[in-house]
């Protein structure tokens, strides 16, 4: 079992974690890390908030890349 974050999400081997956005549920991927959505023909735009940042921490620190799987 890997372990919770404090937001409810299950944490990735290295602490990191993987929200899957998706119309329908993968076997491999956990209940709380799913993301639904009705797939149209839209396009998706995906935002990271980050609050009370570390700003010395972030000046050479770059948000993770979205990743398209098919």
């Amino acid at each position: 079992m890997r372990p919770h974050s404090s937001l409810g999400y299950k944490l990735n081997a290295d602490g990191g974690i993987s929200i899957h956005i998706a119309e329908k549920k993968t076997d491999d991927v956990s209940e709380e890390n799913w993301l639904p959505i009705k797939r149209g023909d839209y396009s998706v735009d995906v935002i990271m908030r980050i609050y009370e940042p570390d700003l010395e921490r972030y000046k050479k620190w770059t948000p993770p890349k979205a990743e398209r799987i098919k």
